[in-house]
């Protein structure tokens, strides 16, 4: 419960410095962010005693909306959030092979891997906003 209260903080934190301060392209990543996440919950059974393959899919649409960020933008931090958004999706393709009672590693990798998305989101936000300060 601790840990469902810290990493919903943690979001609300990130896309809430990026919509408040970012501009369009944090903005529009925070409102995929948190879309990801409210669909990742609805379509995962949340065993993750097997591959989760909604979750799948949302990750494989947030890693795609990364990409095409990363490949249009002219700042760094989606590239980086695209590539921990990739590694995080790994960890699914990962799974498929597994069988049997590997639900806490399956569920902390994926867990782990959005951190580094929302820190990249934050530091994102936070340059831009240093920028836009500077010009």
């Amino acid at each position: 419960m601790i840990l469902q209260i810290i990493s919903t903080a943690f979001l609300l934190g990130c896309c809430g410095i990026a919509l408040l301060w970012g501009a369009s392209e944090e903005r529009y990543t925070a409102i995929g962010i948190a879309l990801a996440v409210v669909a990742s919950n609805i379509v995962t059974d949340g065993s993750y005693a097997h591959t989760e393959n909604g979750v799948l899919i949302v990750d494989i649409a947030v890693f795609c909306g990364l990409l095409v960020l990363a490949l249009r933008s002219d700042r760094y931090w989606p590239m980086w959030a695209a590539a921990f958004q990739l590694v995080g999706t790994m960890v699914h393709f990962a799974s498929i092979p597994q069988s049997g009672n590997f639900a806490w590693a399956y569920f902390v990798a994926l867990i782990f891997w959005t951190y580094p998305v929302f820190i990249a989101l934050a530091a994102g936000t936070w340059l831009e906003g240093r920028f836009r300060r500077n010009t």
